[in-house]
């Protein structure tokens, strides 16, 4: 889950924070991502207070976050956005809070981030992490050259209780004649897009996702073992928004995720290195 503000990538830093395709985020979350930037071009097409986008797509992902086992998931995606403000996804509700020349900065009131033991045999034994509210805030600078600087918080109101701050870059390269993050939809014809991001986390949410406890250890025969604060993973993401004309449009995007720290040295940790890749195809209107 994101923030988003107007400005094409606003807030929705290609690094993903939380929700990275190789993270503890479900398929359906990276795709109402990957649908909030598809819908972008097909503004091009409908300019009005209102804009709705429906999406299905594809994902193949990790069982959790440090898993060596894939799988393949299909996910819908929704939004709805008014006067390219205020947006209702899958994500939940998102705002522009502030916005001046290139720089924004946007909220969001989500759900989720947690983390089920049925996700993979390797998880019995540890207990689920319950889902919950999510307060998100974002910010984006646009540095030009199709170039943006973009820093995320999110804080997890149940759950793991925890905060996780996110720092990245990210690019989106039209192939038409438009350019620049800024750029008219109706300029934009194919787009190429990639970030570069940062993650950390503090000491509730490691110990959560990636510590055994006493009681842990003694269920699932893992060693026990505590996860401090600190970095947590870095993230590369590259992709690309392809429109298919009459307000329809196909998103992709791949991602590898290395974690970091106490995250990767956890005993529930697999492999350090995870990979995902989801595809979506979107109608706006």
């Amino acid at each position: 889950m994101k923030p988003r503000s107007h400005s094409l990538w606003a807030a929705t830093a290609f690094g993903l924070s939380a929700a990275t395709l190789a993270s503890q985020a479900s398929a359906q979350d990276i795709g109402q991502y990957v649908a909030d930037q598809g819908q972008y071009i097909a503004e091009a097409e409908h300019q009005s207070d209102w804009e709705f986008s429906l999406g299905a797509g594809v994902g193949y992902v990790p069982e959790y976050q440090g898993s060596d086992k894939y799988e393949a998931v299909a996910f819908p995606t929704f939004e709805i956005t008014w006067r390219d403000a205020i947006t209702f996804s899958g994500e939940g509700l998102s705002a522009t809070v502030y916005e001046r020349d290139s720089f924004s900065f946007s909220a969001t009131l989500g759900y989720g981030g947690g983390r089920e033991e049925s996700d993979s045999d390797y998880l019995n034994g540890l207990g689920d992490i319950e889902d919950g509210t999510i307060l998100a805030l974002g910010a984006e600078l646009d540095l030009g050259a199709s170039v943006a600087a973009t820093a995320d918080v999110h804080k997890f109101m149940d759950g793991s209780k925890g905060t996780v701050v996110s720092l990245g870059v990210q690019s989106a390269i039209p192939l038409g004649a438009g350019r620049g993050l800024r750029s008219s939809p109706s300029q934009i014809g194919m787009m190429l897009i990639g970030g570069l991001s940062v993650d950390w986390a503090d000491d509730d949410y490691n110990q959560s996702f990636f510590g055994v406890s006493s009681t842990q250890s003694a269920s699932s025969g893992l060693r026990q073992y505590t996860a401090e604060s600190g970095l947590n993973s870095v993230n590369a993401e590259v992709g690309f928004i392809k429109p298919l004309g009459g307000n329809w449009g196909l998103t992709g995007m791949v991602q590898y995720s290395q974690l970091l720290g106490d995250a990767a040295d956890s005993p529930i940790v697999k492999s350090k290195n995870n990979y995902g890749a989801v595809l979506l195809v979107g109608y706006s209107f």
